[in-house]
């Protein structure tokens, strides 16, 4: 993964790499919103959670187009009779089973979610 500044914290000014952003426990994602007009207003939101830091900030997604695996598809769907609209409430972390272009950033966005989340579970136990 690439080891480039994706972004700088706002708050402690920790530059972040795309590798972080992906793997570091205390980048916690949090949750993604879209502009159904324009792709790049598509964004994650981050919470930086540690001892001398604990603000939110966002990615545009397409920055995390790299990790997608899965074949993005070109059409967006947001909004039409098939969009499930998980992409357009950002208290919904459900996953998209659409062919949309925002559905695989969506399914990442939980895949880091949950791997964060077990990550935490692992660190937890090994403190106990």
């Amino acid at each position: 993964m690439k080891q480039e500044i994706v972004r700088t914290c706002p708050s402690c000014k920790k530059e972040l790499t795309l590798d972080q952003l992906v793997n570091d426990p205390s980048i916690q994602p949090a949750d993604m919103s879209i502009d159904t007009d324009d792709i790049e207003n598509a964004y994650y939101y981050f919470r930086h959670k540690t001892e001398k830091c604990g603000t939110a900030f966002m990615v545009n997604v397409l920055a995390f187009a790299p990790c997608i695996t899965e074949t993005i598809p070109k059409e967006r769907l947001t909004l039409t009779d098939p969009c499930e609209r998980h992409c357009v409430n950002l208290k919904d972390l459900q996953e998209c089973k659409q062919s949309c272009f925002f559905a695989p950033f969506r399914r990442f966005l939980i895949k880091m979610i949950e791997l964060k989340g077990r990550a935490k579970s692992v660190e937890a136990a090994s403190n106990t």
